[in-house]
């Protein structure tokens, strides 16, 4: 099973949509989550109790190619890490109308490589595609050539903090 993570906002959801209209077997992290009993309802969200599922988790209870969510690279051993310059992904969460905090508290994530750090600390392969200006296709065709060992795209190539010099002010909460 190979994760499909990043931070909200880069295109999981886009590209997992391609990949399961090709006939890959893809799940949802929470999907997974609520079948171990893991997933608590907090008013409108609904929060993974990631200690429990990590305690709980076998792949062997699911026949999935791919898993997708901003925290499943917490249960697979290979990751792809999806990213996108901050710049375009502030378009994208304004256009899905969240709030600033929220906005605010993704960008500072993505520049700052939170996820693609976590992935590195637990799992065992870990690959990563910069989605600004590709198509969720285009995406989807780079993951698949991941999955099947084609191709790798190791981390350590995307660096949003000196892509966007002075301009890192505008994307960071003081």
């Amino acid at each position: 099973m190979l994760a499909i993570t990043g931070t909200p906002g880069v295109g999981k959801t886009s590209v997992a949509e391609v990949l399961r209209s090709r006939g890959y077997r893809v799940l949802h992290l929470n999907e997974i989550a609520e079948h171990y009993d893991c997933l608590e309802e907090d008013g409108e969200e609904k929060l993974v109790d990631l200690e429990a599922l990590v305690e709980r988790f076998s792949e062997d209870d699911f026949s999935a190619d791919f898993v997708e969510g901003h925290l499943s690279h917490h249960i697979a051993r290979r990751c792809v890490v999806l990213r996108c310059n901050p710049v375009e992904l502030r378009r994208r969460m304004e256009g899905k109308g969240w709030s600033e905090e929220k906005i605010a508290e993704n960008l500072e994530a993505e520049i700052i490589d939170y996820i693609l750090v976590e992935a590195l600390e637990v799992c065992e392969e870990v690959h990563e595609i910069d989605t600004t200006g590709k198509t969720p296709e285009e995406v989807a065709d780079l993951v698949e050539k991941i999955f099947r060992g084609e191709v790798s795209l190791p981390p350590g190539g995307i660096d949003w903090i000196a892509e966007l010099g002075d301009r890192i002010d505008e994307f960071v909460r003081r």
